[in-house]
């Protein structure tokens, strides 16, 4: 028998286990946590206090003087990160602006309040309102949770934006319009509540592999997602979110607001091919606008569309393409 180990009663040895797991995963909670904290490699990194209280950053790429502005907001679980792939396939003349919601990354949640999605929507505008100085308008876009949230800050603050492109967007109705998605949403219900003490006890680790991200393989914003998943705040953040918005949409939610703009829609096929009737939402978001189309990238699931080698170009492309609707119809207005 080795040495010690026989005066170690099981107890005991569940202890060091656990000692061991939380050793492991605080020390991987601290090296993902200085990952995250950084900015973006060709933005300048800018922080501004909401009315919320919260210390939101968002990173700005300028484009030329002229050209359109696209600001960018992620979906649950996700960061600025998320839209880095994207954003390399735009055309240098438009200027992005990336930003993260309270709780990811560096951006703090300072406000007093029990969380609400009106709370996002508020921050949202804000920086939309500091990033664009009060001189330009944009075009919001927005991935799953993030789609409705820029949905919503369009018809908060219609004098900033120009149109709208929603990302695979989620929809107030959806857990009541898909018995699929709702039984999904189930299934996460107990992951996200448990995630920021998994991580803590070392389950980061576990998360930070190569497969979970294996669409982004590849890139240079591969390892970024993979350590901003396996962080315990992000965890955190989204349990804060999800929270909220799984109770909306058990509720039903609200009516989509009516915007006097274009809104368009890009799907991921697998989205559709998973939930055929997901698309009469999708067209419901774009007959909330004036004027716009759904869009589906072929081969593309709920993330790749964003951060996938390959779709996250095709993305961008109908972005672009996109981009002008807004700008024309003010033109024909005129």
């Amino acid at each position: 028998m080795t040495p010690g180990i026989g005066s170690l009663t099981f107890p005991k040895l569940t202890g060091t286990g656990l000692a061991a797991c939380l050793a492991a995963g605080l020390v991987h909670q601290g090296y993902a946590a200085v990952a995250t904290w950084r900015g973006h490699s060709g933005f300048e990194r800018h922080s501004t206090r909401c009315g919320s209280g919260n210390i939101i950053t968002y990173h700005l790429r300028r484009g030329a003087p002229d050209g359109p502005v696209l600001v960018c907001d992620a979906g649950l679980m996700s960061t600025s990160t998320a839209w880095l792939l994207v954003a390399d396939h735009l055309d240098p003349a438009v200027t992005v602006v990336l930003y993260d919601r309270a709780g990811y990354r560096s951006s703090l949640r300072r406000c007093p309040d029990a969380y609400s999605l009106s709370e996002s929507v508020n921050d949202l505008v804000d920086v939309v309102t500091v990033a664009l100085g009060g001189r330009r308008t944009c075009v919001l876009a927005g991935h799953s949770l993030g789609g409705y949230l820029v949905h919503r800050a369009a018809a908060a603050a219609p004098e900033l934006v120009e149109g709208v492109v929603l990302v695979d967007p989620t929809h107030p109705r959806e857990l009541l319009h898909s018995p699929r998605q709702r039984e999904g949403a189930r299934a996460a219900d107990m992951t996200i509540r448990l995630g920021p003490w998994t991580t803590l006890f070392g389950g980061g680790l576990l998360l930070d592999k190569r497969e979970m991200f294996a669409f982004a393989r590849g890139t240079a914003h591969h390892r970024a997602l993979r350590l901003e998943v396996s962080a315990s705040a992000t965890w955190r953040a989204a349990r804060r979110e999800w929270g909220h918005s799984y109770a909306f949409m058990i509720d039903g939610g609200r009516p989509l607001d009516r915007l006097e703009i274009p809104v368009s829609v890009i799907a991921a096929e697998q989205t559709l091919r998973n939930s055929p009737e997901h698309r009469e939402l999708l067209e419901e978001y774009v007959s909330s606008g004036t004027r716009g189309e759904v869009t589906t990238i072929a081969d593309a699931t709920h993330f790749s569309v964003v951060s996938g080698t390959g779709t996250a170009a095709l993305t961008a492309k109908a972005i672009e393409g996109m981009l002008g609707d807004g700008r024309q119809e003010q033109r024909e207005a005129a």
